[in-house]
């Protein structure tokens, strides 16, 4: 009996820990991409503060969404594009139009990395 409770705990512990490594790799995901967007687009304090709540609020809708539906899901796919669209306006109106083009213009260029990378394979 004892060592069944003394399994149960050590899976309970292992599993808590697990679930705080997550939400520090997260954060330093975050603080990474609010960085090299301060880099990239000369970011004023104030722009990298909203950043990173706009960037926070979405990695929350995110895991909110996959958690209610399947991601192979037609309707998680339709949510999905909604829900980027409403993060892109809103990193709009953080931004200001001149900085968002910018970060538009490093986005297709990274994404043009990415398919000229997988076309090499």
């Amino acid at each position: 009996m004892k060592k069944y409770l003394i399994l149960m705990l050590l899976a309970a512990f292992t599993f808590a820990v697990s679930a705080q490594e997550k939400a520090k790799n997260t954060t330093n995901v975050i603080e990474k991409r609010v960085e090299r967007m301060a880099t990239e687009l000369s970011l004023t304090d104030v722009e990298k503060a909203k950043v990173k709540v706009l960037l926070e609020k979405q990695s929350n809708d995110y895991n909110k969404l996959k958690s209610q539906l399947s991601p192979e899901s037609e309707d998680f796919k339709v949510k999905m594009k909604e829900l980027r669209k409403a993060q892109n306006d809103e990193l709009k109106k953080a931004l200001g139009d001149e900085k968002y083009a910018k970060y538009k213009e490093n986005r297709a260029q990274e994404k043009a990395k990415v398919e000229a990378a997988k076309s090499k394979m």
